[in-house]
């Protein structure tokens, strides 16, 4: 995935970003024992945000025990294991990224893209057995989101909206039986997956200008370069995602939260706004 959300490491305490590590550490242990060694290169924190949201609005315990880690062996861990929503977050994980690495060859033949599916081929065939339905649906809207880049679309809602299904589909497991809760969950995974999107496509800007690769606003401003487009969208774009931000935030606000709240308040109320001022800059309303 992209790494956008995440942690305000300097709005947190030890406990909270202790927490937040035990997830991230968990989850690639997750990945390892489920799926395999290698699949371990798609750990992310977006899947971990994930992971911890799920986790969040179950009641039950988690259980975190001290354990190796392979970058660093010296020292060990501290790692959430056995949790229902951490195993699916490390499934959905791995079928992500390897979806989006076949979506990558098949656009342009990479040879990167090639070499990195065969690392995770052995591992999306287990993480898909587990969950054929989400596999299938993830794959129907990278399919699409991968129509629309073809035939250059301009419209950022259009290709936005495809990737926020995706985070849509993976903040509703089955595992979560309260439909109400499900509703909330989705539009708070939608949301996300906009706001995501939208910003990747901000920041990837003067790369893909560069490479001439895709990107909807560099399809929509073509005769301009990429300093000139930004300097366009800023401000709408500003607004845009701050209602994007609200709308996610009004969805946990709806939450439950069982466990895990100093940490995902962070990320909801702290972390994600952070991050958009740091790529975007301030917005000219807040100066």
């Amino acid at each position: 995935m992209f790494g956008y959300v995440t942690v305000c490491k300097n709005a947190l305490s030890e406990q909270g970003l202790k927490t937040f590590k035990a997830y991230y550490c968990g989850l690639c242990k997750a990945i390892g024992k489920r799926c395999s060694q290698s699949a371990r290169l798609g750990l992310s924190y977006d899947i971990t945000f994930l992971a911890i949201v799920l986790s969040s609005v179950c009641k039950n315990e988690i259980s975190m025990k001290d354990k190796k880690c392979v970058l660093h062996p010296i020292r060990e861990n501290i790692c959430v294991e056995n949790d229902t929503a951490l195993n699916y977050a490390a499934d959905m994980g791995v079928i992500l990224t390897y979806l989006k690495l076949l979506d990558d060859w098949n656009d342009d033949k990479s040879i990167k893209a090639l070499f990195s599916m065969l690392l995770f081929a052995n591992g999306v065939r287990k993480a898909k057995k587990h969950y054929p339905r989400e596999y299938e649906s993830i794959r129907k809207c990278l399919d699409e989101l991968s129509r629309l880049e073809k035939n250059n679309c301009k419209e950022i809602d259009e290709t936005a909206d495809c990737f926020a299904r995706i985070l849509e589909i993976l903040f509703t497991p089955d595992f979560i039986e309260d439909e109400d809760k499900k509703r909330i969950l989705a539009w708070l995974g939608y949301n996300i997956g906009r706001w995501i999107y939208i910003i990747d496509a901000y920041n990837d800007l003067e790369k893909d200008v560069k490479k001439n690769d895709y990107n909807t606003f560099k399809a929509k401003y073509e005769d301009k370069n990429a300093q000139e487009i930004k300097d366009t969208i800023r401000e709408d774009l500003y607004t845009s995602m701050t209602f994007t931000l609200e709308n996610a935030a009004s969805a946990y606000n709806l939450l439950e939260i069982y466990k895990n709240k100093e940490v995902l308040d962070n990320i909801m109320y702290v972390a994600l706004k952070t991050k958009q001022k740091s790529i975007l800059g301030e917005s000219n309303e807040s100066l």
